[in-house]
């Protein structure tokens, strides 16, 4: 999942202060934002892992 936005929709969404650029944890988050005050954003990037489960049918 990946959200990105404006550096004032991170803080109004957090409720947090980012004065520079850098990576911040939020609470709650699985991963920390990454704030880039040159380009004014805000990105977070959850990773997902997916796996492959085989399956076999009953008797097999």
């Amino acid at each position: 999942m990946v959200v990105s936005g404006s550096v004032a929709q991170w803080a109004a969404w957090t409720g947090m202060r980012f004065p520079e650029s850098g990576r911040y944890t939020v609470p709650g988050a699985l991963a920390p934002v990454t704030i880039d005050r040159r380009r004014n954003r805000g990105c977070y990037v959850e990773p997902n892992v997916w796996m492959l489960h085989p399956v076999r049918a009953p008797g097999r």
